[in-house]
């Protein structure tokens, strides 16, 4: 486990520190863009102690993205080596585990809690959004495990195709429920086109968090295995 606790923070700060970059050099210059907007009505005038807060705010937030990323490689390390043998995949194994954890840490809570748009404000405070997060947290945990279950088992007995199939099934409920879940934000924002890309934006950003730390942590861990640290046991080895 120490192993690939080590590759998991390894890769949690090479892929945070690119995200961290990301966020400076893209997402906050967005982020300050549509705060204009919602603040001024598109008037972009400000002066130099305006653009110094803004340039401390950009590098807090990339350093923040770097701990976010250091935060989750430790997690992804330790995880990964109590869940590894029963993934499907084969060399692939990382990347379904990367994707199980951006569905459970990510698109799960932005079913009922999307990402606010400069502009808007939560409508419930902190006391109990952080528990509904946790919550779906949980909830995205247990779709992504039953996604995974679902395809080996199926795949097993009744091919890949029908594996695949019964893997979309709690994803698509996953889905209603952003559909059916009351708002949770106020404000006018901006508009619904620029809320739209920046949420995908940030959508993007995540998923290309995790599939760094995924990249990574496959080649810190084939290393270790090559040296017989990680060898896989039986069960893991028979598993599809």
């Amino acid at each position: 486990m120490i192993d690939r606790l080590r590759s998991g923070v390894t890769a949690g700060a090479l892929a945070g520190l690119a995200y961290g970059l990301f966020t400076w050099l893209v997402v906050s210059p967005v982020v300050r863009h549509l705060e204009h907007l919602a603040s001024h009505g598109g008037d972009h005038g400000h002066d130099v102690a305006h653009t110094v807060g803004e340039t401390t705010t950009a590098v807090v937030s990339a350093g923040g993205g770097v701990l976010w990323g250091i935060l989750l490689g430790a997690a992804f390390g330790v995880a990964y080596h109590l869940f590894e043998p029963g993934l499907p995949g084969g060399e692939l194994k990382p990347y379904v585990f990367a994707g199980a954890g951006f569905l459970a840490v990510s698109v799960a809570p932005w079913t009922v809690l999307p990402p606010a748009t400069p502009g808007t404000e939560p409508l419930y405070g902190s006391t109990l959004r952080v528990p509904l997060y946790l919550g779906l947290v949980v909830v995205g945990g247990l779709v992504a495990a039953t996604s995974i279950f679902g395809y080996t088992r199926m795949s097993r007995t009744r091919g890949r195709g029908m594996g695949v199939f019964v893997a979309l099934l709690p994803l698509v409920a996953l889905g209603l429920l952003s559909i059916i879940a009351p708002p949770t934000l106020t404000g006018d924002g901006a508009s619904a086109g620029l809320s739209a890309a920046f949420r995908w934006l940030v959508g993007f950003s995540q998923a290309g968090l995790w599939a760094l730390i995924a990249v990574v942590f496959r080649r810190f861990d084939r290393e270790f295995d090559r040296r017989g640290t990680n060898s896989p046991t039986p069960t893991a080895r028979g598993t599809d």
